[in-house]
């Protein structure tokens, strides 16, 4: 069979080059469309069962009494009112079940309940197995700056990584995996603090529940990407300074770095970010990694993977045929330019000899 007898090349198979029908339109949203609109929803859809919320622990305590190591006590922290209170944080003493002296207090949020179950924690997505949370965390935002920022860096850099890595599968793989890796980076430091801070004073956000949302992380990642593919080209940082967007993404990323190694305010989240930049930063340059990434979830269906060709002879350039095959799976026929469209017409002519 040749290539253009395939039946995903034909126009109308299967219903998938019918024109106006509901399947194309979503078939047709980029990479780019996909994160933003399920970003936004979701968004939405927290805001609008926001009066529902849950309360969720996200300091374990802070002790008044100098010198205090928190596990060398039995702390009673009082129980929460049943019904929370709609302020979006509340501070509970904590007493010493021995003495009844209140030697601290813990803090807790109020989150809308897409928040309070999709948010990553080192106490819930690591103590707890929840690993859902690895991926989820990265759909949530906490307010619409923080939405607003996260988008436009998608908007306006997602295109070039969607057009480098071809493939929708594929740039999304890339994308959840800079996302992963900020959450690990933040996991491991996180982690590292809750447990030697009693014996170094002042190590970086050692509360195992302090909670990390946002897509800045895999944000971070299309950054560091971009400037790998086009480092050359301009970008306005704040919307006001022209730069170079490989001055700029590193430029960035340093300023993170050195937030996160100096304690500053939201540390946590720069760990994320230096995460997901330098996952970034390598995947980019070693994408062959990301083929796999969503064999996780199971093999591929049968006939479902990729498909390729048999071998060509020398005249055709195999690896571009299989990238030009991809792109019709996930786009159409229609998708291919015109040197593809002769590349695959020479690649039939060779598969029947001739």
């Amino acid at each position: 069979m040749g290539i253009y007898d395939r039946d995903y090349t034909r126009a109308g198979a299967g219903g998938r080059r019918s024109g106006g029908t509901l399947f194309n339109l979503l078939r047709s949203l980029s990479f780019v469309h996909w994160v933003i609109a399920l970003n936004v929803a979701v968004f939405a859809v927290d805001a609008l069962v926001a009066a529902r919320g849950v309360v969720v622990p996200v300091h374990m305590g802070d002790f008044f009494i100098p010198g205090l190591d928190p596990r060398s006590i039995q702390a009673v922290v009082p129980k929460l009112p049943s019904t929370p209170p709609r302020t979006m944080s509340a501070s509970l003493p904590i007493l010493d079940s021995a003495t009844g002296q209140r030697v601290g207090e813990r803090r807790y949020r109020w989150m809308p309940p897409l928040q309070a179950y999709g948010h990553f924690s080192t106490a819930k997505g690591f103590f707890g197995l929840e690993v859902w949370r690895l991926v989820t965390f990265q759909f949530l935002h906490a307010d619409t700056t923080h939405l607003l920022f996260n988008m436009m860096g998608l908007f306006f850099f997602g295109p070039l990584v969607e057009q480098r890595l071809r493939l929708r599968r594929r740039t999304w793989a890339y994308y959840l995996v800079c996302g992963i890796c900020g959450a690990l980076v933040y996991l491991t430091l996180n982690t590292l603090g809750y447990l030697f801070s009693a014996r170094v004073p002042g190590l970086l956000f050692e509360d195992i529940n302090t909670p990390l949302i946002g897509a800045s992380a895999g944000v971070f990642g299309v950054l560091m990407a971009s400037a790998y593919i086009a480092g050359d080209a301009m970008m306005l940082v704040f919307m006001i300074i022209p730069m170079k967007i490989r001055t700029g993404a590193y430029l960035m990323f340093a300023l993170a770095a050195f937030n996160l190694l100096r304690g500053g305010a939201n540390a946590g989240g720069d760990a994320a970010h230096v995460g997901g930049a330098v996952a970034g930063f390598f995947f980019i340059r070693n994408t062959h990694l990301l083929q796999d990434f969503f064999e996780v979830f199971g093999p591929a269906k049968k006939g479902g993977g990729r498909r390729r060709a048999k071998p060509m002879v020398s005249g055709v350039d195999q690896a571009r045929v299989d990238a030009a095959l991809d792109k019709v799976r996930e786009h159409g026929v229609h998708s291919l330019t015109e040197a593809e469209q002769a590349l695959l017409r020479r690649a039939t002519q060779e598969k029947r000899g001739g």
